[in-house]
């Protein structure tokens, strides 16, 4: 992005301006706090990271994404702190990833480049491996371990990808 570019954007603020700016606090909070172990600064941009965050409805906790997290829109987004998720997750809004309340306090497992839909719930102490992609409105409460498909459905199911 090229200065004019991020002058204008810093003039129009559209949503992702304000997107990016959350997950460079959560970035910066990350770094802080398990990198540098610097525990004022961690606590510096969790703060700033938590205003945002609650204007925006995303509720997600350091530690939880690897590298190229990417949220297409804003409006709550709500992460158990012990769930893990692979590189380049993109979640559309409203998705909850959590404990299905059970104990002990189980939290999903999900690989790289999953694409989790708008609406999706993803509960329980599961796994989802690389590649899947997470349709709109689907209630992931089992295993999915096939890499690349798709599932659909409350609760979800896998469907048939590809071109027929």
């Amino acid at each position: 992005m090229t200065i004019k570019e991020r002058i204008l954007e810093w003039l129009i603020r559209p949503e992702d301006f304000y997107i990016r700016k959350y997950i460079r606090y959560l970035r910066k909070e990350e770094e802080y706090l398990y990198i540098r172990s610097l525990k004022l600064l961690a606590f510096y941009y969790r703060a700033r990271k938590n205003r945002l965050g609650a204007r925006l409805g995303f509720i997600i906790s350091a530690g939880c994404f690897d590298e190229g997290l990417k949220l297409e829109h804003f409006g709550s987004v709500i992460v158990n702190p012990k769930a893990r998720i692979g590189k380049n997750c993109i979640i559309h809004g409203n998705c909850c990833i959590g404990s299905n309340g059970g104990f002990p306090d189980d939290s999903p497992i999900i690989g790289d480049n999953v694409d989790i839909g708008q609406n999706a719930q993803i509960l329980g102490g599961i796994r989802i491996a690389d590649g899947v992609r997470i349709g709109a409105g689907a209630v992931v409460v089992k295993d999915v371990l096939s890499p690349g498909i798709t599932v659909v459905g409350v609760p979800a199911k896998s469907i048939r990808s590809g071109k027929e």
